[in-house]
């Protein structure tokens, strides 16, 4: 996950947990966050305290298949987590307009992935990933598919399933919940997350569409969308500007002031202001940008350490067994073991 996401975002994650016996503020408390922080509508996550909210929701329930049990979850309670949203996907007057206006505004639920509807022959493809491609977390991207498919399910009838189910990531060591929430053969290692439907499903009517109701909620979310900036964070502008020094050299709090037009102390007070650091946004970069070069064969792990802008190869290594746990050796072999399976 590359982009920071709203608290509301995780609202879903937390209330689960709740309904699964892990109160709001141990959850946030073991994920490092102030059990303030669901007081505040405005507030952001970066995406390494998201993850953090999903890998403790895991841990502290014990449910292994975490994301696909909240999405049944949500499924019943949506119209109470998602707003706007749901009363218009619900209002469309079929399957196909559902899933074309959710792709649309999945951008205000969370700016970093993206949803989207391929129809071609026969054939229909609901593919759900994340802005620049990676390999999202398990349970965020199983909870969403699943998700979208429940929705869909409720508004034309249980006998909606997909053709097949595909995934990304890693097959996790059971499959059986998967198999029964999406009732078809599900695949991992694939080149990306999708439902693949009969095409001919997208033309099946909705049993809540009304179609005044979502004329009315169709302008109300697209002047949301419209009213989001470019970047919500001013760690997106200090990022950018990281960008323009890598790889030549490592980016440097002096340097990407100067390009900001504002002295260095200013440049980490606006940082800290959103809970975060300079040293932390570099790190988060270098770390997502690692993540998606060593998926790329061609690309030589020294290589990757030279775009990073690491002074040699034995730095990138330390770097990475910090933010992973191994090595890019293994990592790299992990992710083609997974592409072949």
């Amino acid at each position: 996950m590359s982009q920071d996401c709203p608290v509301k975002t995780i609202l879903a994650v937390v209330g689960y947990a709740a309904n699964a016996g892990v109160p709001p503020p141990e959850l946030l408390r073991a994920a490092g966050l102030d059990p303030a922080l669901l007081a505040d509508p405005d507030a952001y996550l970066l995406p390494s305290q998201e993850i953090r909210v999903w890998a403790e929701a895991v841990r502290l329930t014990g449910d292994q298949d975490f994301g696909l049990h909240l999405a049944e979850w949500a499924a019943r309670s949506s119209e109470h987590l998602f707003d706007v949203l749901t009363f218009a996907v619900r209002s469309c007057p079929t399957l196909g307009e559902h899933y074309r206006l959710a792709g649309r505004y999945i951008r205000l639920i969370h700016e970093g992935t993206y949803l989207s509807l391929e129809e071609e022959g026969d054939v229909a493809r609901l593919v759900h990933g994340h802005s620049p491609e990676q390999i999202g977390p398990r349970h965020p991207v199983e909870g969403m598919l699943a998700l979208a498919l429940l929705l869909g399910r409720g508004e034309v009838g249980a006998e909606f399933v997909p053709e097949s189910v595909c995934f990304a990531h890693a097959r996790p060591d059971r499959v059986s919940e998967q198999e029964r929430v999406f009732g078809a053969p599900v695949h991992y290692g694939c080149p990306r997350n999708e439902l693949v439907l009969a095409r001919a499903l997208l033309e099946r009517p909705q049993r809540r569409a009304e179609l005044r109701l979502l004329a009315i909620l169709d302008r109300q979310l697209g002047n949301l969308l419209s009213g989001l900036p470019e970047s919500r964070r001013f760690r997106d502008v200090v990022k950018r500007c990281m960008m323009d020094e890598l790889p030549e050299r490592e980016p440097v709090v002096a340097v990407v002031a100067k390009k900001l037009h504002m002295s260095a102390r200013s440049l980490q007070r606006r940082l800290q202001g959103e809970g975060t650091s300079f040293a932390e946004v570099l790190s988060d970069l270098r770390r997502d940008l690692a993540l998606r070069y060593l998926q790329d064969q061609r690309i030589s792990i020294a290589e990757v350490a030279f775009l990073l802008g690491f002074l040699d190869a034995t730095a990138f290594h330390r770097a990475f067994k910090r933010w992973t746990g191994t090595t890019p050796a293994k990592y790299r072999l992990c992710t083609k073991g997974e592409h072949r399976s």
